[in-house]
């Protein structure tokens, strides 16, 4: 009896060593795909996207047309007098006019959609 029980023990000890090496392996690989894709995609926003941008990089930036933006800024003009002096900083869209032309601060941009996101009724 004693001669099936310990190849019987080293069998089931080798397995289960395999068994977790394959589940550790998953996991760090898992680990490593997730903290690639977030690299990447940080990268792709700070390096194609300046700090300060135009109403074009902006557009490109949320994803909509110029239009879009142009419409945003005109209701957040329409509201502002509406509202008087009274009124929320990112409840309007940030921007700064240089000349006849505005910029926007992307940190402020971030901001106001996070605003955005968090008071859906404004």
């Amino acid at each position: 009896m004693k001669s099936i029980t310990y190849p019987f023990s080293a069998l089931i000890i080798g397995i289960s060593i395999i068994i977790g090496a394959i589940i550790l392996k998953g996991t760090f690989f898992i680990n490593q795909n997730d903290s690639s894709i977030k690299n990447t995609s940080t990268s792709v926003y700070s390096v194609n996207t300046p700090n300060i941008l135009t109403k074009k990089q902006l557009s490109e930036y949320l994803q909509v047309n110029e239009e879009t933006i142009d419409g945003i800024m005109k209701e957040d003009r329409r509201q502002k007098v509406l509202m008087g002096g009274s009124y929320e900083t990112y409840m309007f869209l940030p921007y700064l006019k240089i000349g006849n032309q505005e910029r926007f601060l992307k940190s402020e941009i971030n901001k106001w959609l996070k605003y955005q996101n968090d008071n859906p009724l404004n």
